[in-house]
């Protein structure tokens, strides 16, 4: 099916936004059907086969620009909520906070974490604008863990979350999304590292990042040939702050978000259907230069697609 390519013509901000939903909605019913006819998506049911053998690192990663007020009422409860779990880590990512110190509450009021290896504290100065994508790739790629998992700053994880996650990865080794659920992501999505880097990350071929990204994933990984294992059905591992505040409405992304959600479902599925499954071949992606827990500390990430 012959798409035509908005953003080559005109600035975003200009959009027939009509015009792209119709034609992003008719490659998302085409994907739909191929989807059907291969039996997928495959979720798990939720039940427990397995012992638990291994307790695998877990990553859990938060990545911000600004947002404090959202992070400290989130992150001391999170990692309160996972001590139980002997092998856990924190990520913070400050993806160039101009307005809000995180460093420095982080800094002030966390730092028994740092110490303790619990809690790692990252920041990049250079970009513009938060980009959800590029954010998250760069936080994936930073993380110790042999599973790294998404947590939004306005999200909470619940008591046990890194404990439950472990017992489904032993229940499913290879191949397995980590994810809230089908529908409404929220943030909320996580995969072994190895398989995170084989299938080269979030998409960072769109031209602004934020709107899908979870969903160009999570199609990509069920293509090939991973499982869901959804922990939808315990709610207490999917609480988000009241009051929220979204990185599209404070100032620190350039685009109303719909306008490129659009944009970016259409891209996607038009990619899916032409059977592009790793979003980030032939680019560098997740590449940052970072200052690592106020020691002075650099490090740099990205991969070559």
């Amino acid at each position: 099916m012959k798409r035509r390519h908005f953003l080559q013509t005109q600035p975003i901000e200009n959009q027939p936004f009509l015009e792209t939903k119709r034609i992003a909605a008719m490659l998302e019913g085409e994907w739909n059907k191929y989807m059907k006819a291969k039996r997928l998506p495959k979720v798990w049911n939720g039940k427990f086969t397995k012992p638990v053998t291994k307790n695998y690192k877990i990553s859990i990663c938060t990545t911000c620009k600004d947002r404090l007020e959202n992070l400290k009422q989130t992150l001391p409860r999170n990692i309160e909520d996972n001590l139980n779990y002997p092998n856990v880590e924190f990520i913070v990512l400050d993806y160039n906070s101009k307005k809000e110190d995180v460093g420095g509450w982080i800094k002030k009021e966390m730092m028994r974490y740092v110490e303790k290896g619990i809690l790692v504290y990252l920041r990049t100065n250079e970009p513009k604008y938060f980009d959800m994508s590029h954010s998250r790739n760069i936080a994936f790629l930073a993380a110790s863990g042999e599973i790294v998992n998404n947590v939004d700053a306005d999200a909470f994880c619940g008591k046990g979350f890194a404990e439950f996650i472990n017992k489904c990865a032993n229940e499913r080794p290879e191949k397995a999304i980590f994810a809230k659920s089908k529908q409404l992501l929220r943030g909320r999505l996580g995969l072994f590292k190895k398989e995170f880097i084989e299938v080269t990350g979030y998409s960072e071929a769109y031209a602004f990042h934020y709107g899908h990204d979870d969903a160009d994933l999570m199609h990509r990984c069920w293509e090939l040939g991973m499982l869901m294992m959804s922990f939808s059905r315990h709610g207490k591992f999917v609480g988000i702050v009241p009051h929220h505040i979204k990185h599209q409405e404070d100032g620190n992304y350039p685009f109303p978000w719909w306008k490129t959600e659009g944009e970016n479902r259409l891209l996607s599925f038009a990619h899916l259907l032409s059977g592009r499954f790793k979003a980030n071949e032939g680019r560098i992606w997740g590449k940052a230069r970072l200052i690592k827990n106020f020691d002075g500390e650099k490090i740099e990430t990205g991969i070559q697609g």
